[in-house]
């Protein structure tokens, strides 16, 4: 079984890679650090500006956050928007940045969803 974190990396692949073919340029905005503390060491994943991802193309530019499940119910669906808008807000986006979430359902094109 594939764990939380490369199932995470996998459909961010997807999403950079999907933008790409619809010829935008992209580029993946999460990082982890490090921080140490008298414990040990431990690693935080941070995204810039609540985005798994930053893609242009000279007339637009899009915050995305890549979101996967295997639920095809909409109450699944509404939740993972809903974070995402969530997330989203707490940043001061001008209104001509789009903020969108792409959605991946098993064996489907992806769903998105402008914030």
């Amino acid at each position: 079984m594939a764990s939380t974190t490369s199932k995470g990396n996998y459909y961010r692949k997807r999403s950079k890679e999907y933008y790409e073919k619809l010829g935008f340029f992209t580029q993946i905005t999460e990082f982890v650090t490090s921080i140490k503390t008298p414990k040990g060491t431990f690693y935080k994943k941070i995204d810039i500006a609540g985005a798994d991802g930053l893609s242009m193309n000279g007339k637009e530019i899009i915050f995305w956050n890549s979101k996967a499940t295997t639920e095809d119910r909409e109450n699944g669906i509404s939740k993972m928007k809903s974070e995402a808008k969530v997330e989203f807000e707490k940043y001061p986006f001008p209104p001509c940045v789009k903020r969108q979430v792409i959605i991946w359902l098993p064996r489907k094109e992806p769903l998105i969803f402008d914030l």
